[in-house]
């Protein structure tokens, strides 16, 4: 079950097509105005926002439907157009929650409770082991079967939770089993998840080196 660390506070909301998990990096192009604002007010503050996925809809103009659970972000890097556009490069920092959404004007807000972290168990350690060696044989069947050019090499973290969100920002996915994998209960739920699709990446790419011999 997932619990809260913290008592809800109100945060700038940046909703988003897309997934950003803890530990992953964030650019974003901002031209509409009331990003503009949300933007100014992160930089006069502690430069955290949220990001949750919209589940329907479009991410210009608002009306859109969002997810409850996301992730806090910090402006890493920021520059400023003549024009009031910027481009911004943010990280993921940790889960949040919706609590509450609030008015969109100037900008989408929430109430929103930071989640909390596991301790670390020995189930969560084999299941990383188990997820890190498959995601090295599908690297190996990538690269035999020459579909990958070349793949950065992977210094692994050894802390759990950070090892946990870097197999989630390496594995390929679309953003409906990103989102499954980000609002997971728990870390072994999420890391099972993961490697699940590493499985299936696996054995599609099996399968189409099969095809081609």
């Amino acid at each position: 079950m997932v619990e809260s660390s913290s008592e809800p506070i109100e945060m700038p909301m940046f909703p988003l097509g897309s997934v950003l998990f803890p530990g992953g990096v964030l650019p974003l192009h901002i031209f509409e105005v009331r990003y503009q604002q949300l933007l100014n007010r992160v930089l006069e503050t502690d430069r955290r926002f949220g990001v949750v996925l919209i589940s329907r809809g479009s991410e210009v103009g608002g009306g859109e439907i969002r997810t409850d659970i996301g992730t806090i972000a910090h402006v890493d890097d920021h520059q400023r157009h003549d024009d009031g556009r910027a481009a911004v490069v943010a990280s993921g920092i940790s889960r949040l929650e919706v609590v509450e959404w609030l008015d969109d004007a100037p900008y989408p807000r929430a109430m929103v409770q930071e989640l909390a972290v596991e301790s670390p168990g020995d189930a969560d350690r084999e299941l990383i082991r188990d997820a890190r060696q498959r995601f090295d044989d599908l690297v190996e069947l990538g690269t035999r079967l020459r579909r990958l050019q070349s793949v950065p090499e992977t210094v692994w973290a050894d802390e759990v939770e950070s090892a946990s969100w870097q197999l989630a920002n390496r594995t390929p996915c679309a953003t409906l089993d990103q989102y499954g994998i980000l609002a997971a209960p728990c870390r072994g739920d999420r890391l099972r998840l993961i490697r699940s699709r590493l499985d299936d990446l696996y054995s599609d790419l099996e399968l189409m080196g099969n095809l081609e011999n």
